[in-house]
């Protein structure tokens, strides 16, 4: 019995799909090859980090900056204020040549790959001290600079979410608020959902006090350039650099701090390896 699909069948059984695309549009952009890796971070590019001689004031992205410069990795930077493009949404991710693009945490594992990993560090307890930056270094950078509101307004909304409409940098800054709050919740699980600069900045102080006795008179924490090192210089450099007011800052900077050593510790590798 006949249907009415049946025209319709026999219209598709005459036309023959063996060469295909039947046509071919030429795409309106191809982005031009790479020659070396692209390392995307933080940033609408060196007016984010205006005044400052750091390539982003976004601690992982230095983070894993210091760590392909410690490598001795050859690699150009890229700023970038949306992470979509990301393996896992996030900030930073390295393209290389081909076209393969790797997220913060296969980066480490792309350097051994191709023997350009950081040896082993010689620091008895290393990973005591990078537990230490993490859990309250780290989430304190992030507090001041996205859930503080005179951070968020001075560095994360003004240096990093200008360039979109209103509507759009308001739900962009609230979902970045989020994680950091979240990641200074994870790093103090004893205060629960209480948050605020004091509690903060208690815990980073007596991370630098374990940082100061670590240094010494040495060049580096680890004595050579190391994960910890990539770290805590991430960190204190971005306390130092960005437009924060808090009491980590003003402890790092006062004329007779008992910092200074870190201060100059952290400078010194922000010149050396942090730059754009």
């Amino acid at each position: 019995m006949a249907t009415a699909e049946a025209p319709l069948r026999e219209i598709l059984k005459s036309i023959s799909f063996t060469q295909l695309p039947l046509r071919r549009i030429e795409p309106f952009f191809e982005a031009d090859p790479i020659a070396v890796p692209w390392l995307h971070i933080y940033g609408a590019g060196p007016a984010a980090s205006e005044g400052s001689s750091l390539a982003t004031f976004d601690v992982e992205c230095l983070r894993v900056l210091a760590v392909l410069r410690f490598a001795g990795y050859r690699f150009d930077i890229a700023h970038t204020t949306e992470p979509n493009a990301s393996p896992d949404g996030r900030l930073p991710y390295l393209v290389l040549p081909d076209g393969t693009a790797l997220s913060g945490g296969e980066i480490a594992a792309h350097l051994e790959r191709t023997g350009q990993g950081l040896p082993p560090c010689p620091l008895d307890g290393e990973l005591a001290y990078r537990t230490m930056v993490e859990r309250c270094l780290a989430p304190a950078a992030e507090y001041l600079a996205w859930v503080d509101p005179v951070g968020f307004e001075a560095v994360g909304d003004a240096r990093y979410l200008g360039g979109y409409p209103a509507v759009v940098r308001c739900a962009l800054g609230w979902v970045r608020s989020l994680r950091a709050a979240a990641a200074v919740r994870a790093g103090l699980p004893e205060y629960g959902a209480v948050l605020d600069s004091e509690v903060v900045a208690e815990n980073a102080l007596r991370t630098l006090d374990s940082l100061l006795m670590l240094l010494g008179d040495g060049e580096y924490l680890a004595g050579a350039p190391s994960l910890l090192d990539a770290h805590a210089a991430a960190c204190i450099n971005v306390l130092l650099e960005a437009p924060l007011k808090s009491p980590l800052r003003s402890a790092l900077l006062a004329p007779d701090s008992k910092y200074t050593p870190l201060v100059e510790y952290a400078l010194r590798v922000a010149e050396r390896h942090l730059g754009t």
